[in-house]
């Protein structure tokens, strides 16, 4: 066992870890030598594994402690350790590991968050933090989307763990899997690659996503942002589903379904339903109408004073919207109305009793108006706490209570808007890698180095414009997202 435990950690060298050359020529040495351990001695690795497992340290051996979970964990549990054990070990690594190194073993490490991922290893609690957790040590910006992704989103949401998820799904996603124009990296070791260029299906780190899979993921995040009532996170993803490039400018069954549900979460967000974008598909716009002309009439009636009337089409499609499984988003729409009631009355007042608010709004839920001023006041109450009203509540002289709206525009103070800068600043500066990947990928473009010559040409002859006008119409479907092609 000795001579294992020397192998295993001799890596991370003793040199120093900034030179990238030097790092990433000692971690394929050390590759080379865990491969052909894992080939020739693998039943030792098995025997003496879970003393090895002690003594390597997972964030700091990660590459040695990968090889020795490997093969531990699978096909299967190995039986020279009890299953706690192991599972402990899982979770551990999964949390801690080196996302440097491990850019080494992609694919050993991809099938060790599958086996996590498919839930039968760890309780769903534990496994999705774990599998956050990973996620994002492999790549700390979460900006690319990758099949762990998909696989997070689904056992967090079907097991109702989705708290821990948040870390990943509240991520901006720039990048997709298998993008052009990235080239293999001299090292793969340098920290200031940005992720398309080593996290790609040839080492591991990812598996295919296909179209289906990028919407399925989008509108996974929608349903969980609206298990939490974060309406504007889950207007968003819904619509990135809705506006999904294809062929031919169609839709699948997966996009009518997020449509459904973009109409509803619009409802709640904005108070009427949205404008489609102007670039989505025409014939996906068409069939939207077909396939959600429930939908859309709930929501014309829900701009409307006649609350009877929504009340009456929310009862009448009550089918539609259990077989959509939308009967909990079309109450939270009709727990609404009262609210934007509530908003609209700001348009003609500054300030209101709340007895005047009570006679003119009424509740779609009951198709009654409240019955006290109390339950006015908190409903209030609840709009303001929950940053949908801005505005507070008053008594007059004589006792009367009233809400006074405020202006959206109530100046910071001078420590909050130091803040402010101060979260810009930060976003800004998280956007640099970010602007300068999508900058070099554009540049080495076939079709964008085509439009730049044809714009110089055109320039020659004094009829010049900004070369970047006009570039995004002339590219094809399947380029937006690089190696991902578009299906309808």
């Amino acid at each position: 066992m000795d001579q294992y435990a020397s192998a295993l950690l001799a890596f991370p060298p003793e040199t120093d870890l900034n030179d990238n050359a030097l790092y990433d020529q000692a971690a394929r040495s050390h590759l080379n030598k865990l491969s052909k351990l894992l080939k020739e001695r693998s039943n030792e690795l098995v025997t003496y594994g879970p003393q090895l497992l002690e003594l390597l340290d997972p964030s700091v051996n990660s590459l040695s402690y990968l090889a020795v979970l490997y093969t531990l964990v699978i096909p299967g549990l190995a039986s020279s350790a009890s299953r706690e054990f192991l599972l402990e070990k899982v979770t551990v690594f999964l949390m801690t590991f080196d996302g440097r190194q491990c850019r080494y073993a992609g694919s050993n490490l991809l099938e060790i968050m599958g086996a996590v991922g498919s839930g039968q290893l760890l309780p769903p609690s534990v496994a999705v933090g774990a599998l956050a957790s990973a996620v994002l040590n492999i790549d700390p910006t979460g900006t690319m989307l990758t099949s762990s992704y998909l696989m997070l989103a689904k056992l967090a949401y079907h097991t109702d763990n989705i708290d821990p998820a948040l870390q990943v799904i509240d991520k901006n996603i720039v990048f997709y899997p298998n993008m052009n124009n990235h080239g293999d990296p001299d090292c793969l070791c340098d920290l200031s690659l940005s992720p398309p260029s080593y996290i790609t299906r040839d080492n591991g780190l990812t598996a295919t996503m296909k179209p289906a899979g990028v919407m399925e993921y989008d509108l996974l995040c929608g349903l969980m942002f609206c298990s939490r009532r974060d309406w504007a996170k889950a207007f968003a993803a819904f619509e990135r589903v809705v506006t999904f490039p294809t062929r031919e400018g169609g839709a699948s069954k997966l996009m009518a379904e997020a449509y459904k549900k973009w109409v509803l979460v619009s409802l709640l967000l904005k108070g009427k339903q949205s404008e489609l974008p102007s670039y989505t598909g025409g014939v996906a716009n068409k069939l939207y109408g077909v396939v959600g002309k429930a939908y859309t009439n709930l929501a014309s009636l829900f701009v409307t004073e006649d609350v009877q009337a929504l009340r009456s089409e929310a009862e009448k499609n009550g089918e539609i919207w259990l077989e959509d499984c939308n009967m909990g988003l079309v109450q939270e729409v009709l727990a609404a109305y009262q609210k934007w009631r509530v908003l609209g009355l700001q348009d003609v007042y500054t300030k209101i009793t709340i007895s005047e608010i009570r006679k003119q709004t009424t509740s779609a839920e009951t198709g009654e108006k409240l019955g006290k001023d109390e339950d006015v006041r908190m409903l209030i109450q609840n709009m303001i706490i929950g940053g949908m009203l801005n505005g507070v509540i008053e008594k007059n002289d004589d006792g009367t209570d009233f809400l006074t709206f405020l202006s959206p525009t109530t100046q910071l103070s001078e420590q909050d808007f130091a803040k402010e800068l101060a979260r810009t600043a930060m976003r800004l500066k998280q956007l640099q890698p970010i602007f300068k990947a999508t900058n070099e990928r554009l540049g080495t473009n076939k079709d964008y180095v085509k439009h730049l010559i044809k714009e110089s040409k055109r320039t020659d002859k004094g009829d010049g414009q900004d070369p970047t006008l006009g570039f995004d119409s002339q590219v094809d479907d399947e380029d937006l997202m690089g190696g991902i092609i578009t299906t309808s």
